[in-house]
């Protein structure tokens, strides 16, 4: 549902089209099973995203980040080992978006990304995670991270 503007209880329209004038919704970057890349890394499968800033590298320093785990503690505690760092198409190791404290926090965590401290990273967004692909999909069907106003 959109929001219709008014002032002093008069509807707003554009003049130009007729059109009702609507509340626009934030933008969102939202990282989840369906935009992640996997590949196999020993017994755990490395977790990437395009970053907002795609193919050029991103720096989300201060932007705000909402993460919802579904998962059981346990589940969690099992599979996510990481941190969600800043990385480049080859490597991973770059600087840490988001502490591993809160993305393994079970429920809805909210904070604030950490600063891109060598900006030759963040053309990625990465983690690992334990397990096969299958296990790791699934993981993920329950967990999402959203950067607000990327």
């Amino acid at each position: 549902m959109t929001t219709i503007y008014t002032v002093n209880n008069k509807v707003l329209k554009n003049a130009a089209n007729d059109k009702w004038l609507t509340k626009k919704e934030p933008v969102r970057f939202v990282m989840n099973a369906s935009n992640a890349t996997l590949s196999q890394d020993g017994a755990y499968q490395y977790v990437t995203w395009e970053s907002p800033a795609y193919p050029s590298a991103y720096d989300g320093g201060g932007k705000q980040f909402i993460i919802v785990n579904n998962n059981s503690a346990e589940v969690t505690a099992e599979r996510m080992i990481g941190t969600l760092d800043y990385v480049t198409p080859t490597s991973g190791g770059g600087p840490i978006a988001i502490n591993s404290t809160i993305m393994q926090t079970i429920g809805t965590s909210t904070g604030t990304l950490n600063v891109n401290t060598a900006p030759a990273y963040g053309v990625y967004l990465a983690t690992h995670i334990h397990g096969t692909e299958e296990v790791v999909r699934e993981f993920l069907a329950n967990f999402t991270i959203t950067i607000l106003d990327p």
